[in-house]
């Protein structure tokens, strides 16, 4: 098995924070909200269970937690006790408080047995990509999961347009990712594999410009400078397209799966 990111890569990403993000300032659920975070929410929202006051809280686990944040969001939003998974020492040390945060690689075998089947949901946003095989880091996340429980992949797509952008501003990105998984219909057959059931799997997104910068050289304020126009778009899309997006192979910038594992 291949990991193309080392663990030394994320403890001086987590240490050092190289990565330059550029964004709309309204990102926390605002009319100016990028459009595909806000498709995102509403994926979420539509398929994810809602803990309605369990006596015993619904757990979520995140693989590859990073600072916490939208696993606190989601954990918010659903009523579930939070937990992350993360192989940075330095990610956990400076995550927020508010999530259990458990420092260890989720392809430990000592880890995945104190963790099997603890959790209702786990999900990881942008992580299977890197893994070689694919199917070693769905296995991994099911071993965390209850019976009947769900599971959630997020990956991002460079495909057509966003691999034209990212070819562009940020060529050193592309081969830390496997490109081959980043279409809905390979994500389907991973979980067709795991006999998952399969509750919601597509591209999605629409549209995005945004792509994390490692410096700020003449190709960042280039992209920044595009990166105005979602100011634009985002509002524009949301007019038109709402929570149901139009999602094309040509520029769709990411692809969720949601699948739900057999009692």
């Amino acid at each position: 098995m291949e990991n193309r990111y080392s663990q030394e890569v994320w403890e001086d990403y987590y240490k050092n924070e190289k990565k330059i993000h550029i964004k709309p300032k309204d990102t926390g659920g605002g009319f100016f909200q990028s459009y595909d975070l806000y498709l995102c929410d509403a994926i979420f929202e539509k398929y994810l269970p809602v803990n309605a006051g369990k006596k015993e809280g619904m757990k979520i686990c995140e693989i590859g937690f990073g600072d916490g944040k939208l696993l606190k969001k989601i954990a918010d939003r659903f009523n579930y006790d939070p937990y992350g998974i993360e192989y940075s020492k330095e990610a956990v040390q400076t995550a927020t408080k508010e999530v259990h945060g458990i420092l260890g690689d989720i392809f430990d075998e000592n880890l995945s047995n104190q963790y099997h089947e603890k959790f209702d949901v786990v999900f990881s946003y942008g992580f299977i990509e890197h893994i070689i095989p694919p199917e070693k880091a769905v296995q991994a996340h099911l071993k965390l999961v209850k019976k009947g429980g769900i599971l959630v992949l997020q990956i991002p797509r460079f495909k057509k347009f966003n691999w034209l952008k990212a070819k562009l501003f940020r060529p050193d990105l592309l081969p830390l990712h496997n490109l081959t998984i980043m279409e809905q219909e390979v994500l389907q057959e991973l979980g067709k594999k795991e006999g998952l059931q399969e509750i919601f799997c597509s591209n999605y997104g629409t549209l995005k410009l945004r792509l994390p910068m490692a410096k700020k050289d003449g190709w960042y304020y280039a992209l920044k400078a595009i990166c105005l126009l979602e100011y634009i778009l985002n509002p524009l899309l949301r007019l038109l397209f709402g929570k149901k997006g139009f999602e094309t192979r040509l520029f769709s910038p990411a692809v969720m799966y949601i699948g739900k594992k057999p009692l």
